[in-house]
């Protein structure tokens, strides 16, 4: 094993591997082939084996590997390579149910650049259909769609880089301590509370900036309670909010509304974990929903 890490965002086991996921039991930092998902959150490969060893670990890069049988023809051998190729070996630990690979992750950030993209040659067709209007009142699959879109112009590129950049960053942690259906939830409502916050206050929303600090009220919740991964969170915070103000302070509803969702969808979960997780659930919906009828009424009324 290799010796402890110096500093707080190298994995304690590979000090050449930078990570933000830390191990839910021992709080040390853990790279994505150290980690190992258990029902008790992500936790290291000695704090799975000083717990009873029920978790067996293996990299996440790679697929199950089982003794073979010690008398097995090779004629049989290779007719299974061969209908199994490992392309299609990958793909399916891809795309299985609780597998490590941040796919929600990669597909949020491949929309956002594919409707970047389709808007150059259609107008900003996409941008103009799915943006939260003020003016749209009843459209309300803006308040979540506005996630995905950006004005095809030049100078939203760079806002697009810095954004991805650093959702790209934070959401893969997120997602593998989550789970793919908990994180979608998390991203959802730091969208639409992001989104409804910047209507009610008199401004369209669009782009990731609503869900970006979600992911990271989310990762806030996982490392509160080491001093040290707290501090080194809030000022990759205090980071991002300086950059997006450049932009504007106008953006300001956005972040925050979807920084207290993420926390806030993050720990209700982590409240009402096991057989009263439904309650969780309700509650975020609950608000995310009322966040919605307040901004609708909003945009009636102005």
């Amino acid at each position: 094993m290799s010796g402890g890490a110096t500093s707080a965002d190298v994995c304690y086991r590979h000090p050449d591997r930078t990570s933000w996921t830390l191990c839910q039991r021992c709080g040390r930092t853990i790279c994505p082939e150290c980690q190992i998902l258990t029902p008790s959150g992500v936790r290291c490969p000695d704090c799975v084996r000083e717990t009873g060893g029920s978790v067996q670990w293996q990299r996440p890069d790679l697929e199950v590997r089982r003794p073979a049988p010690k008398v097995k023809p090779a004629r049989v051998r290779r007719q299974s390579s061969a209908s199994s190729s490992p392309v299609a070996q990958r793909f399916a630990e891809m795309f299985k149910p609780g597998g490590e690979t941040p796919l929600l992750t990669w597909g949020v950030l491949g929309v956002v650049v594919a409707l970047f993209v389709v808007g150059f040659f259609t107008s900003s067709l996409p941008f103009a259909l799915l943006y939260a209007d003020p003016t749209g009142s009843l459209q309300l699959w803006r308040y979540a769609t506005a996630a995905f879109v950006y004005p095809s112009l030049p100078q939203a590129i760079l806002s697009i880089l810095l954004n991805g950049l650093f959702f790209a960053i934070t959401a893969p942690a997120v997602e593998r301590s989550l789970g793919r259906g908990r994180f979608a939830i998390v991203f959802l409502a730091s969208a639409v509370i992001g989104n409804a916050a910047m209507v009610l206050a008199g401004f369209a929303s669009y782009g990731l900036i609503p869900a970006l600090f979600g992911m990271f009220g989310a990762y806030l919740i996982f490392v509160w309670q080491h001093p040290q991964a707290r501090a080194q969170a809030l000022i990759i915070i205090g980071v991002n909010l300086l950059i997006s103000l450049a932009f504007g302070a106008r953006f300001l509803p956005a972040l925050i509304g979807g920084l207290i969702a993420g926390a806030g969808a993050t720990y209700l979960m982590q409240r009402y974990e096991g057989r009263h997780a439904r309650t969780g659930y309700l509650i975020v919906g609950a608000v995310a929903a009322g966040f919605v009828v307040f901004a609708v009424i909003r945009s009636i009324a102005f």
